[in-house]
């Protein structure tokens, strides 16, 4: 089970949720008509997305009360809803942790060990010989080669943090 929202309070008085995505892949909210909170199901009845937030409102949450027991609350769903949602160019976090990364030249550059986001981009932390670098996303730097991230090692130079 993947986060994909953090539950920040309710919205009016009929049970809706004001939540804050926590994935990029926001066309996930458009499909998904279940999810887990606290290990207990929720059914969706219907999703908005405003100014960056989502509106939620659950089938079995039908009051301002019973929403505000979900404050703070992470929602969740199964790994595979993500995959299907996401695009083919487009990395989980999840799958990225871990990654071995190498140059064009077939060299290792280091492994993904976190991946931050700070509001411009996503920024990979790099381990490599227990050095940590920080590298931003940047399509000059990182090149997806069916699947497999690809470094260019000129460019990375000039980002690395």
């Amino acid at each position: 089970m993947l986060e994909i929202a953090k539950i920040l309070k309710p919205q009016g008085i009929k049970g809706e949720v004001k939540a804050l995505p926590l994935t990029n892949v926001l066309a996930v909210f458009n499909s998904i008509k279940d999810c887990m909170i606290e290990n207990k199901t929720f059914n969706i009845a219907h999703v908005s997305i405003r100014q960056g937030f989502l509106y939620i409102k659950f089938n079995e949450i039908n009051t301002r009360n019973d929403a505000e027991m979900l404050r703070d609350k992470k929602i969740k769903v199964d790994k595979s809803v993500l995959e299907n949602a996401k695009q083919e160019d487009e990395f989980l976090i999840d799958d990225l942790l871990g990654m071995v990364l190498h140059d064009e030249n077939g060299n290792i550059v280091g492994q993904i060990v976190d991946v931050i986001n700070y509001g411009a981009s996503d920024i990979f932390i790099i381990e490599h010989e227990n050095r940590k670098y920080q590298v931003p996303y940047v399509d000059e730097v990182f090149i997806n080669e069916n699947g497999r991230l690809v470094v260019n090692s000129e460019k990375l130079k000039e980002v690395m943090i």
